[in-house]
């Protein structure tokens, strides 16, 4: 099998449990050493991961990061390989970025994921998968790996689509339970009751099941915040691109990035409850 490269961690440390050649490269070089630990090699040069191999996957920050490591240097070298982008960025910058690697010969994937950092350990994440559909479809092998099912989109910019579409759905969910729970605290409604209550409803969902921070008001990160937010703001860009009126999304980015700007980034998205406990107080 090719060597794939990869910067996160556990899709790294899942990649080397099924015994494939893993070579990390990140702009922070210390951090490639839990990998290197597991088995994994490491490099300081980016473009010595495109010279040596055919299948280079981006876990990276935002669309500047994919800018910056496809310089004029690294772009020289991408013909015949494909760039496998699990990003989450907007589907307006993704399609920018895949116009730049097929320009110079390379092919181009999108493949952002559903799911959490528990998800992302047991290699049960949905992969959203988008481009050339027979390149799309030589890399399942390697989804297998890292995830439980991979949904086929279709043509550039709608894979990363629907990850904006499954987190604002999310941080919508989230929001929305914070909401009737101090709607239901406001009432004089025991907490532990009425998230019973919920649990046992039609309007429960498997999120709400595990976010039992929203009882104990504490919130070790499954999904941080910052990420949360980070997908929202840019689902609003588009939003606001398009000239939508999706109130939801819109007024859900606001509560997030006010949360954000408070200090809970680092915390679980869940402690959206916070900020709108305080707002009610």
């Amino acid at each position: 099998m090719d060597r794939i490269r990869t910067n996160g961690d556990s899709y790294g440390k899942n990649l080397l449990k099924a015994s494939v050649d893993v070579t990390v490269y990140n702009r922070n070089f210390d951090k490639t050493v839990p990998l290197v630990e597991k088995g994994a090699k490491n490099t300081k040069n980016v473009e010595e991961i495109f010279e040596q191999n055919d299948i280079i996957f981006f876990m990276i920050s935002n669309y500047n990061a994919a800018l910056e490591i496809l310089n004029e240097n690294v772009l020289s070298k991408i013909k015949g390989k494909k760039i496998v982008n699990m990003s989450t960025i907007s589907p307006t910058e993704s399609k920018a970025v895949g116009k730049l690697v097929i320009e110079n010969n390379g092919k181009y994937i999108e493949a952002p994921v559903s799911g959490s950092v528990g998800a992302a350990t047991a290699g049960v994440l949905l992969i959203l998968a988008g481009g050339n559909k027979a390149d799309t479809k030589d890399l399942y092998s390697i989804f297998d790996i890292l995830g439980s099912k991979t949904y086929y989109f279709g043509e550039l910019g709608k894979a990363t689509g629907a990850k904006l579409v499954l987190n604002s759905l999310l941080g919508i969910f989230g929001e929305a339970y914070s909401e009737v729970l101090l709607l239901a605290q406001n009432f004089g409604i025991d907490t532990e009751t009425i998230v019973n209550a919920i649990s046992d409803s039609r309007m429960s969902s498997p999120l709400f099941q595990e976010k039992n921070m929203f009882t104990n008001r504490e919130y070790p990160a499954a999904f941080m915040l910052k990420h949360m937010t980070k997908g929202l703001k840019l689902s609003n860009e588009e939003i606001e691109n398009r000239k939508l009126s999706l109130p939801l999304i819109q007024n859900t980015t606001k509560n997030y990035s006010e949360a954000l700007e408070q200090g809970y980034g680092e915390q679980d998205m869940a402690a959206i409850f916070e900020i709108l406990s305080k707002k009610n107080d």
